[in-house]
């Protein structure tokens, strides 16, 4: 879905919403790579719905990989400070009133 935003922005002129689809997504759409550790990918989500509303997420055991990839990506995965500690966790947390 998140690839397909641009292509929605064209509907904001016929949707009759109150706000842009963009405005919807960032608001109610929380998002997991599900184990996709691609920079790209994550640079795209942080973009469309914001740092405060990814989640961490890894395909354990089905895709499990040894070696460390989930850290690593994780580590590196271009968010600092708080907004690392809120996709590591604290966003999950703060979503389900953990």
């Amino acid at each position: 879905m998140l690839f397909y935003v641009d292509r929605m922005k064209s509907l904001d002129r016929v949707s009759g919403l109150n706000y842009p689809i963009a405005h919807y997504l960032r608001r109610n759409l929380y998002v997991t790579g599900s184990g996709m550790n691609n920079p790209t990918y994550m640079a795209r989500a942080t973009e469309i719905v914001g740092a405060d509303r990814l989640l961490f997420s890894t395909d354990c055991p089905y895709q499990y990989r040894p070696g460390g990839e989930a850290r690593r990506f994780l580590n590196e995965c271009g968010l600092e400070g708080a907004e690392k500690s809120g996709f590591a966790s604290e966003n999950w947390l703060r979503l389900t009133g953990g």
